[in-house]
């Protein structure tokens, strides 16, 4: 699809919207036309389970007055807008800024890390 993707520092995610609400609104807006709707959908789970989003899938995003998903899950929500794409090459801005040592360390890291290994 596209040879290159950036992910920006700061997450500018729909607080309202549950990760595979924002997941499949990006995928229904981002992919081609012409690709089937079964094969978006598919798209979009398999980004979730690759980014270990499964568990908070159906939970908002939240923002300042709405409790949702961790900073960790936040950052991944915005690495898998990228990666629905299929970027050859991703770039990002400070993946771990904000988060606390054992998030960098226990998810987000290791899972971009191990996606990227994974993708290569």
């Amino acid at each position: 699809m596209r040879t290159q993707a950036y992910v920006t520092q700061d997450d500018n995610l729909i607080g309202t919207l549950t990760v595979r609400e924002t997941i499949g609104y990006s995928a229904l807006l981002r992919l081609p036309d012409k690709m089937p709707r079964d094969d978006k959908r598919a798209l979009v789970e398999g980004t979730i389970v690759e980014m270990g989003l499964q568990d908070c899938a159906d939970t908002v995003i939240g923002n300042w007055h709405l409790r949702g998903v961790s900073g960790g899950e936040k950052r991944r929500v915005s690495i898998a807008l990228e990666l629905l794409m299929r970027p050859r090459l991703l770039f990002l801005d400070e993946p771990t800024s904000g988060l606390d040592r054992y998030v960098v360390f226990s998810s987000s890291a290791c899972v971009v890390v191990l996606l990227e290994k994974e993708l290569n």
